[in-house]
């Protein structure tokens, strides 16, 4: 049993290591279920799991693939429970999807944070007609309007700086081995 200081300590970075995974946990067992309605419950049963056995998490590996595997075994019981229907897959094919569905959202996580990353290098101007459009979910007249300019010009410029994030975010991940 970990020491009261030490314990608090860490069961506030599980709730954070959770918290940071539920997005990438979500879609990991959407992938995987054939109904989308059990998603919720399974992605319930994962979270009371990983909480329960969160002294088994070792600090400084790998939490994701920690998850992940407990959220294949939640999904894989949860498959079986479906018995005999017909629009099941079988068990090595839902192994072939996790292999695959958990490739794919170690790139989108890599992309992300190369997103995140071009988007503080922005100038000013640029990172608030984003911001104004893909936070605020401004339509470009009213963007138009608050920066007064006309509707085209701040489609001409929100173009070129999606051009420029997806240039920076493919040379990011390119210098760091990653997918492009």
């Amino acid at each position: 049993m970990r020491d009261p200081v030490v314990s608090e300590a860490f069961q506030k970075v599980i709730v954070q290591e959770i918290a940071r995974c539920q997005t990438r946990l979500r879609a990991f067992v959407r992938c995987l279920l054939v109904r989308s309605d059990d998603v919720d419950d399974v992605l319930q049963e994962i979270n009371a799991v990983l909480w329960e056995k969160a002294d088994e998490f070792k600090p400084g590996t790998d939490f994701w693939a920690w998850a992940s595997q407990i959220a294949r075994y939640k999904v894989l019981n949860q498959l079986r429970s479906y018995g005999r229907e017909r629009l099941v897959f079988d068990l090595a094919t839902v192994e072939r999807l996790a292999n695959v569905a958990e490739h794919r959202l170690k790139e989108l996580d890599a992309r992300r944070e190369a997103l995140g990353e071009c988007l503080n290098k922005l100038a000013p101007p640029q990172r608030q007609l984003i911001d104004l459009r893909y936070v605020d979910g401004h339509a470009i007249d009213r963007i138009a309007e608050t920066v007064g300019r006309s509707a085209g010009a701040v489609r001409q410029t929100l173009y070129r700086i999606r051009a420029l994030l997806l240039e920076c975010i493919q040379r990011r991940l390119s210098s760091e081995g990653g997918a492009s």
